[in-house]
């Protein structure tokens, strides 16, 4: 539904706005969210998926340079100021804002449901949209990410109500005011803009101070019980528990207690990590008002590029996943590792995201990574970043062999034939 009347931004009314990084999962949905708040939205990247760029066309996201009638310009934080449509903005005097800062502008005056943390936020508020799109309850969404099927990433809703996965990476976190805050977990992160735990703990204590209402973490997240003391907990022990009672083909039934007002539910997804999330989505559901059912999260969809499988035949499954931090990989490659059982192989391919992170991590890399029976790494994705002294692949792959001798692990600097050729000559082992 779009509304009758733009909101104005940062104390201006603007029509056209375009978006540098359209095609990254955080300035998509934002643009979607945008061209349905009524606003004449176009953009450009230099990396756009087909995929993408078909969803953008749809929702009335015109792809092209910048227009000579933009009055503000958004970028992702991966888009470098020197990149050429940056610099054209500047020289044309019109307005820069980061992703983070538009997204916390348009949502304001608006009751913002927040999703943040360091892991599962994308999939959790898959599942609380989803969860109250089942319900019948009318609020909008942004998503950081794209749903496994057509559910579109971002809508702007029929209430005042509005969904969002807000990312603190960048500092652009402190500009939000929630109604209600989800944080999913806190671990260090984004070193290269948090220098120390202590800050990033103090970003999100000062968010959790900022919200008006319930503030949901979780019970197994010491970092979150020291920063919001008095928040709400979900998880296994929390006030919101959940625990899997059955698990099979894809599909997982929750066991509810403590302030649930359900004793049961059924969700189409898997695993520990999945169980957490749906715990918190359906806890945040209850404390919107939204009516409980045990069906709520029967037809999840999922979210690309998590836990996406790939090809399942002839003996063999691949699975991609968005996993990029230690604590992330290590429970995806634990889950992975149960299912595979003794009498299979779990050959992983990881390539690390950010100089800054590897250097921060390698360390922890290597161990969540030894669990595998063999690893083939890739060169680090930069995201923007230069390269940083010790945080390169180099670095890892030294590490593991350092901790894991044993392990086999394949280092082909650059890629290309030669890498793909060793990963297959691995697979074809069995």
């Amino acid at each position: 539904m779009r509304p009758a009347v733009r909101p104005t931004l940062f104390g201006h009314e603007v029509r056209h706005l375009h978006c540098l990084g359209v095609g990254g999962m955080g300035v998509a949905p934002l643009a979607i969210y945008l061209a349905q708040a009524g606003f004449s939205v176009t953009g450009e990247d230099d990396a756009l998926t087909g995929d993408v760029r078909t969803l953008l066309a749809r929702e009335s996201v015109a792809i092209g340079p910048l227009p000579v009638d933009c009055e503000l310009v958004v970028y992702s934080s991966a888009i470098a100021q020197t990149h050429p449509a940056y610099g054209a903005a500047l020289a044309r005097k019109i307005p820069l804002v980061r992703r983070g800062e538009l997204l916390a502008e348009v949502l304001r005056g608006k009751k913002l449901i927040a999703v943040c943390g360091s892991h599962g936020k994308t999939s959790t508020t898959a599942m609380l949209i989803t969860a109250l799109r089942a319900a019948g309850f009318p609020a909008g969404w942004v998503l950081g990410g794209l749903f496994a099927d057509d559910t579109p990433p971002a809508r702007t809703g029929s209430s005042d109500w509005v969904v969002a996965e807000i990312d603190e990476s960048d500092g652009t976190i402190e500009a939000f005011a929630p109604e209600v805050t989800v944080a999913v977990n806190l671990d260090w992160d984004h070193p290269d803009f948090y220098r120390r735990a202590a800050d990033l703990e103090a970003t999100f204590a000062a968010l959790f101070h900022r919200t008006r209402g319930p503030v949901l973490v979780s019970d197994a997240c010491a970092v979150s019980a020291r920063v919001a003391p008095t928040a709400k907990t979900f998880g296994r022990t929390g006030n919101f528990r959940g625990t899997i009672s059955c698990e099979s083909a894809g599909r997982m039934t929750l066991r509810l207690g403590g302030e649930f007002t359900l004793t049961e539910a059924g969700v189409k997804a898997q695993g520990d990590f999945n169980a957490a999330n749906a715990t918190a989505a359906l806890a945040a559901a209850q404390l919107l008002g939204a009516t409980l059912t045990p069906t709520l999260l029967a037809d999840y969809p999922g979210v690309r590029r998590r836990q996406t499988t790939l090809h399942a035949a002839d003996g063999l499954t691949v699975i991609e996943d968005y996993a990029h931090h230690p604590a992330e990989i290590r429970a995806l490659l634990t889950s992975l590792r149960r299912r595979v059982g003794e009498a299979g192989r779990l050959v992983v391919v990881f390539q690390p995201h950010r100089f800054s992170r590897t250097a921060q991590f390698k360390a922890e890399f290597a161990a969540a990574l030894a669990v595998a029976d063999s690893v083939h790494l890739l060169d680090v994705y930069a995201a923007g970043e230069a390269p940083t002294a010790g945080g390169t692949t180099a670095d890892i792959y030294a590490e593991l062999k350092r901790i894991a001798a044993a392990l086999p692990v394949s280092y082909l600097p650059g890629g290309g034939a030669a890498f793909f050729g060793a990963l297959a000559r691995d697979v074809r082992r069995d």
